[in-house]
């Protein structure tokens, strides 16, 4: 299993219905499997436990963790800011 993920990195999904996506990474279980979010589909209030075979690091943002950790962030910001993202591909 793979445990180098952390909060606030930038994941590219690489199986399921959300193939090819980007999520921002907002918790990570004691079992090591990350919640994700893209702000748009998924959002705080509802985001996907993921497993981390399925996923692939694209970057690591350190700008939203304190914003993560304190939830003071918007799901149009964090939708925003995976969009930066897509554009840089």
């Amino acid at each position: 299993m793979n445990t180098d993920f952390m909060i606030g990195d930038i994941v590219k999904s690489l199986s399921g219905h959300d193939k090819n996506r980007l999520f921002i990474i907002v918790s990570i279980d004691k079992n090591g499997y990350p919640a994700i979010i893209d702000g748009r589909y998924r959002n705080m209030t509802n985001p996907k436990i993921k497993n981390p075979k399925h996923l692939l690091k694209v970057a690591f943002d350190q700008s939203i963790i304190d914003r993560i950790n304190s939830k003071l962030y918007t799901d149009t910001e964090i939708y925003r800011l995976i969009k930066t993202y897509k554009e840089k591909d």
